[in-house]
């Protein structure tokens, strides 16, 4: 089976998790608005049973990084074991960024 299939799941199992996306829009993805919106990228590599899945994500601030990275964990793992059948899955988390909800939330100024 096709390295593509598998990274497909994964990203879109990751997307399924609340607060967490990665940019969309933008040429060349230069000059890419960092929003929710857009599925994470993701890279699998597939060897026997086992795959390993690289994430790299947006995170909506101030969630936490440890749970909301287990809970993108889980959902990855539990998809390609219930849809491909992997008998191993390793799942490697980069979390590239974090997304304020609204800069007119922040008040007051630095000095």
């Amino acid at each position: 089976m096709n390295n593509q299939i598998y990274s497909k799941i994964a990203a879109k199992a990751a997307s399924k998790i609340p607060g967490v996306g990665a940019s969309s829009g933008g040429l060349l993805q230069l000059g890419k608005p960092r929003d929710i919106t857009g599925k994470p990228t993701a890279t699998a590599e597939v060897l026997g049973g086992a795959i390993a899945v690289e994430l790299k994500v947006g995170i909506r601030y101030p969630l936490s990084l440890q749970q909301t990275c287990e809970a993108i964990r889980q959902q990855v793992t539990d998809e390609l074991v219930h849809f491909l059948g992997a008998s191993s899955v390793q799942v490697d988390i980069d979390v590239a960024w974090l997304h304020a909800a609204s800069t007119n939330a922040v008040k007051g100024r630095l000095r």
